[in-house]
């Protein structure tokens, strides 16, 4: 199977070569992700406050609400285990983000797959 060539470092003037499906060298990676983390904020600031925690609780805890709706992968475990906003908010005061009929029920594997997906500007259409 052939292999893909090493490509530049991402980080604007750096000569490093990284590999298939890497962005950054080791050297640039960690400052990505820490700037990444500040422009994205908390998850307290993002909404998900002590509100959100009993309310996806309670969500969770209806009987139509215990299984995976997703499915993306065969890794899923089937048993939800967190809310996931169908079309994503676009932060707490949407309102989107407490409309019931924009969540469902997810596995954490299914939730970060979807997550990553759309994050890349895939379209969903659940």
């Amino acid at each position: 199977m052939p292999v893909r060539p090493r490509r530049p470092c991402a980080y604007p003037g750096c000569p490093e070569l990284v590999g298939a499906g890497e962005r950054y060298c080791s050297a640039h990676r960690k400052q990505e992700q820490k700037y990444y983390d500040k422009q994205r904020g908390t998850a307290n600031e993002r909404g998900y406050t002590y509100r959100w925690n009993k309310y996806s609780k309670w969500f969770l805890s209806q009987s139509e609400n215990q299984v995976c709706k997703l499915r993306l992968d065969k890794r899923c475990k089937l048993i939800a285990e967190c809310v996931d906003h169908i079309v994503p908010p676009s932060g707490p005061n949407d309102s989107l983000f407490w409309d019931e009929k924009n969540h469902q029920a997810s596995c954490l594997v299914c939730n970060s797959i979807k997550g990553r997906k759309a994050i890349r500007g895939s379209e969903w259409e659940i």
